[in-house]
């Protein structure tokens, strides 16, 4: 019969406050309004952040789709040069690799 495995979660409540070692300790704020002021901190910057991220996507998308048709635009002049010098042309490949 195998042995079974130990399986060790992460620790809880108090703790998981002390840490495992693996992060930094959670500095505590001094006063109740010193944490919400820094709440309210990251709140505002929150959504600069996401607004950032969609702006950024959607670049990444249209340079996709640029890359594509330079893509397509190079094999054409390639089949082109290949049939004008006479020789086969070359694969056409679709996965872009």
């Amino acid at each position: 019969m195998p042995a079974k495995k130990l399986v060790k979660h992460p620790p809880r409540g108090l703790a998981a406050l002390e840490g495992n070692g693996s992060r930094p300790p959670i500095e505590s704020y001094p006063s109740r309004a010193e944490a919400i002021d820094r709440l309210e901190r990251l709140r505002s910057v929150v959504p600069v952040f996401a607004q950032e991220l969609m702006s950024a996507r959607r670049q990444a998308a249209q340079l996709r789709a640029e890359n594509g048709w330079l893509i397509e635009q190079a094999r054409q002049l390639q089949r082109s040069r290949a049939l004008s010098n006479g020789s086969a042309p070359l694969s056409t490949s679709t996965t872009g690799r």
